[in-house]
């Protein structure tokens, strides 16, 4: 004689879904029914299938009888003949910590009227102890029903408990974690985390910085080896992330107590019958936090309307720089800002810079398209950051393309910072400003070119400017440039240094004079565009750039093309009295930035 089941053994897959489909679908109730076998006392359940319902409501689910059938028709229809696996039961959630009502055991007690065995129920709350709640009915002797409620046993946890968090747990140069699910947050967190680089933060990402070794142990090891900040990002599909429910979140909940930390959540989950608005409650609700407000309490970034991730970017750097004033400010020394367009490798972490600029490189010798509208959108939030930190200096180091040192220098200006260095790869500071040591061996002289064959009524305020710092600097894509049929100047000039090379410590001279010729071919063809072309040291770029804070420039990349020799290919336009600028605009084309 078979004994009444006594008790309910959800399988890790069944128990996915159902805690998965009750946590998406808060407020309302979900469900669907339960498919398992019989052993002895227990039911074991081994998959749910979820059936939708168009009546379902906060307090109630209506099961839809067709679609019931069918999804348990489809699911059965490839099973061996032998196999065990079989309807039995009822599962749904209720949307607070309650279990089965009446309402619920009255319908169970039907259900068994017609089956030939024990139907068992379950019902998924929002307890956070106690879950799942079980119930057993079954026709018994005379027809009659019998029915109680049994004991629901879980899947043992994957994960093992946490330990402690470490002392160093949190860094204040540290880098940025991001947490997100694959299958749908991939790209999302792709787009934060160029963003971020952009905006001169440290990134970690799990394909590239987790190291070889066990998964979980190594994510331990990443989430309490010194952070200084996290992003948090939602996804539909998170609710069936493992990894970042049970390890990721609470270890970054537990971060964010550190007020030197701080979590960042870039929230893509759009409210339900309005794609473009963002649901503040999917956190807690798809990672199964809720009816607590533990995130939705926290400020979110919409990720949905383009602004989120800008949002996230100045909330961080803004952290950042919170957290390196106390030093700034004690040292006395210069904020430091490394640069890196070109593909060199780059550790992780930088050390004592505070920012750490990584632009995406371009295949061949021109800046990446991508990078430099990265860089146009963050470029104001560096600017306004280092003017936070006011620190009594600034400092570039590293290495870019001259279109990107001029747009650098340009959010720098004379005007609102103090004094500048740029850091040669000789490892030798390049100052704006005079330098009581200056040898003077070089002066700057400007030599104008004869343009009036194609001077035009409609071309009046372009002004075409060569900066050649360099010995014997090939005029030849400039003079390209001048006769091109693209572009047509009333006025253009070699501006040139007197001697063949120059000396750091001339920096800050030649660069304030080389600005002040500039500026005075663009006065004197009415406040001209003036279009930059520039050859030159790299720290020279930036010093110029910084001067140039009343002009709309068009800065250029020189380009030798294996086919059509040396070229220039207009690169930037920036314009700092623009709001939102400096870049004003990015001109380089995906084509050009990825030529050999």
């Amino acid at each position: 004689m078979t004994r009444d089941p006594v008790r309910i053994e959800l399988r890790p897959e069944a128990h996915e879904t159902i805690a998965a489909e009750s946590a998406k679908n808060l407020p309302t109730e979900a469900g669907g029914i339960l498919l398992g076998y019989h052993e002895s006392a227990t039911v074991v359940v081994t998959h749910a299938l979820t059936i939708a319902s168009a009546l379902a409501t906060s307090n109630r689910y209506v099961r839809d009888d067709v679609k019931a059938n069918a999804s348990l028709k489809e699911f059965l229809k490839d099973r061996a003949k032998d196999d065990p696996v079989g309807y039995v039961g009822e599962w749904h959630s209720h949307p607070a910590s309650v279990g089965p009502s009446p309402t619920d055991i009255n319908a169970l007690r039907a259900i068994a009227k017609t089956s030939p065995g024990p139907v068992a129920m379950i019902v998924c709350s929002t307890s956070h102890t106690a879950p799942f709640h079980g119930v057993i009915a079954r026709r018994q002797r005379f027809g009659r029903i019998g029915s109680g409620q049994v004991q629901v046993v879980s899947p043992e946890p994957r994960f093992q408990p946490f330990g402690p968090l470490p002392e160093t747990s949190v860094r204040g140069d540290g880098p940025v974690f991001i947490s997100y699910r694959q299958s749908d947050g991939t790209d999302q967190a792709a787009r934060l985390e160029h963003l971020l680089r952009a905006a001169g933060l440290v990134v970690w990402r799990d394909y590239r910085d987790l190291r070889a070794g066990t998964t979980t142990d190594r994510l331990e090891q990443a989430l309490t080896q010194g952070l200084s900040a996290a992003v948090l990002v939602v996804t539909p599909d998170i609710v069936h992330s493992e990894i970042v429910r049970e390890r990721e979140l609470p270890r970054l909940l537990q971060l964010d107590d550190n007020p030197a930390f701080s979590l960042s959540i870039a929230n893509a989950v759009s409210r339900r019958g309005n794609p473009s608005a963002c649901d503040y409650d999917a956190p807690d609700r798809l990672l199964r936090l809720s009816p607590a407000r533990t995130l939705a309490d926290k400020k979110q970034s919409n990720m949905l309307d383009g602004t989120g991730g800008l949002e996230i970017a100045r909330d961080l750097l803004m952290h950042r720089v919170e957290q390196r004033k106390p030093t700034l400010r004690a040292t006395n020394r210069a904020f430091a800002i490394r640069i890196q367009s070109r593909p060199t490798s780059f550790a992780i972490d930088a050390d004592d810079d505070d920012l750490h600029i990584r632009l995406s490189a371009g295949e061949g010798h021109l800046p990446s398209h991508d990078g430099l509208r990265l860089f146009q959108k963050t470029l104001p939030l560096i600017s306004d950051a280092v003017y936070a930190a006011r620190p009594s200096h600034v400092r570039i180091l590293g290495g870019a393309h001259l279109s990107i040192a001029l747009a650098l220098g340009t959010a720098l200006p004379e005007t609102k910072f103090g004094r500048v260095e740029a850091i040669d790869t000789a490892n030798v500071p390049w100052v704006s400003g005079a330098c009581p040591d200056d040898p003077v061996e070089n002066v700057i002289r400007v030599e104008e070119i004869n343009l009036s064959t194609r001077q035009t009524e409609d071309t009046r305020e372009k002004v075409a400017v060569f900066v050649t710092l360099t010995p014997a600097a090939d005029r030849t894509a400039f003079d390209r440039l001048l006769n091109s049929s693209e572009q047509a100047f009333s006025k253009a000039a070699i501006v040139t240094s007197t001697t063949t090379r120059i000396d750091a410590r001339e920096a800050g001279r030649l660069s304030s004079s080389i600005a002040q010729q500039v500026k005075e071919l663009a006065a004197s063809d009415g406040r001209a565009e003036v279009h930059l072309a520039f050859h030159g040291p790299y720290p020279m770029a930036v010093l110029i750039g910084r001067l140039l804070n009343t002009l709309r420039t068009v800065v250029y990349e020189w380009e030798n093309h294996a086919e059509e020799g040396p070229r220039y290919h207009q690169t930037l336009i920036l314009d700092p009295g623009r709001t939102g600028g400096p870049i004003a605009e990015v001109l380089l084309d995906h084509d050009h930035s990825e030529t050999d």
